[in-house]
């Protein structure tokens, strides 16, 4: 008997042992299911990405990203507006577990998306964390905003910083006020990835130290 239990602990460490990025089962939504996430967008607003994951219960999700689309191309510079959506599939159909979303287009400043880092990483732990990265340019000699918004179990989290377009701002990047409540492991993740979005920012604004 002892023996049996211990093999059956055993065999459960070895399967805890064993969780990794691979079992997110991170996947491209496609054809009709697409079709139907898009369908959850406000009117006007245009789905650029849609994933599909496991969550740590093994509920299947849904990251819908997207926004206002006021340009001819994906990358064009006058997108206005961001949408992303946490969707928990249900029955056939989806629930709206969190949002996010950022309408700081102005004729000064626009939302750039950072499509391509837009994603659903291994949080460190072999949990999902989600990751939407963007920036925001203003014409003059304001900053450049730079946000990274994640959510951890269905919470929301931030990094934001700054990269300066004068000699007396500073290059910086803050956590928001609750993000030492994440586990040091997501913590250290997510530092990790702004590190990414940030030189991906200073390359798209075609970014140089004033400084220097």
């Amino acid at each position: 008997m002892r023996y049996g239990l211990w093999t059956a602990a055993f065999a459960a460490c070895l399967l805890a042992a064993s969780t990794s990025a691979a079992d997110l089962r991170v996947t491209p939504v496609k054809g009709s299911d697409k079709d139907d996430v898009a369908g959850y967008y406000d009117n006007g607003s245009k789905l650029l990405k849609a994933l599909e994951y496991r969550d740590a219960d093994g509920s299947y999700r849904i990251l819908a990203f997207g926004g206002n689309d006021q340009g001819p191309t994906v990358d064009d510079k006058s997108y206005v507006s961001l949408h992303a959506y946490g969707l928990l599939q249900d029955h056939g159909g989806y629930i709206t577990r969190w949002e996010i979303k950022d309408t700081n287009g102005t004729a000064l400043c626009g939302v750039q998306m950072l499509t391509s880092l837009v994603n659903v990483i291994d949080a460190g732990n072999g949990e999902p964390l989600v990751v939407v990265p963007y920036w925001i340019a203003c014409d003059g000699l304001d900053g450049t905003s730079v946000k990274l918004i994640m959510v951890y179990k269905d919470q929301k989290y931030a990094i934001r910083g700054n990269l300066p377009n004068q000699d007396s701002d500073t290059l910086w990047h803050k956590p928001g006020t609750n993000f030492a409540q994440l586990p040091p492991a997501v913590q250290k993740t997510a530092e990790a990835y702004w590190q990414k979005v940030e030189a991906a920012a200073k390359k798209a604004a075609d970014w140089s130290d004033p400084s220097q």
